[in-house]
């Protein structure tokens, strides 16, 4: 007698099951390209205003290297005073150099409660009712710039322009996490929808 061997077949999907997870994957892909797109114009070339003429330059926190930027400004008459939002080190002096610094133009630091984009918002309404302040340039980072149009623009009534200190961040860094690309499209969509929850100035 002969016995022969058949090798076992593996069953296949359903062409339903199959075509669902072509489609299931086509909507990930499409989402996600979407989303590249977009972040595009809302992070890496967002509509930011030119410099004018205000009664105050606002540089939101953390002061880094915008603070150049906001000095070249200064400088070139665009406000009489710089307002900078700062950290407060243990010693409970701001931290931002620039706060101690002497200047042809006036500078005022604060620490914004919370410490947050929304904090900064209502420190310039309130900071703009004490000094009679009724336009305002506002620098922040260019992924910033869209986010933060949106939070100030709910407390702040009076003229704002929104500056953007371009950035030319790699894809990924290692070394620096948090200023890339791809760090800042996770931590911007995220923060876009924190603002889309909590409405409130």
């Amino acid at each position: 007698m002969t016995i022969t061997h058949t090798p076992p077949v593996e069953a296949s999907p359903p062409k339903g099951k199959r075509s669902l997870l072509v489609r299931s994957l086509a909507v990930i892909v499409g989402l996600g390209m979407a989303w590249v797109i977009a972040g595009i114009f809302l992070y890496v070339v967002p509509p930011a205003d030119d410099p004018a003429h205000a009664d105050v330059l606002l540089v939101l926190g953390p002061p880094d290297r915008r603070i150049g930027y906001a000095e070249e400004l200064m400088q070139q008459g665009y406000a009489p005073t710089l307002a900078v939002s700062s950290p407060v080190g243990a010693d409970g002096k701001f931290t931002a150099e620039i706060c101690g610094a002497q200047r042809t133009f006036r500078i005022i630091c604060f620490h914004p409660d919370p410490f947050t984009t929304q904090g900064e918002a209502r420190a310039l309404t309130d900071l703009s009712q004490r000094y009679g302040w009724k336009s305002a340039n506002v620098l922040t980072a260019q992924f910033h710039v869209t986010r933060s149009r949106v939070i100030i623009g709910r407390c702040y009534t009076g003229d704002l322009h929104m500056i953007a200190d371009r950035r030319g961040l790699p894809l990924v860094s290692m070394s620096n996490p948090t200023y890339s690309w791809a760090y800042q499209y996770v931590y911007q969509t995220a923060a876009f929808v924190k603002v889309a929850i909590h409405p409130e100035c």
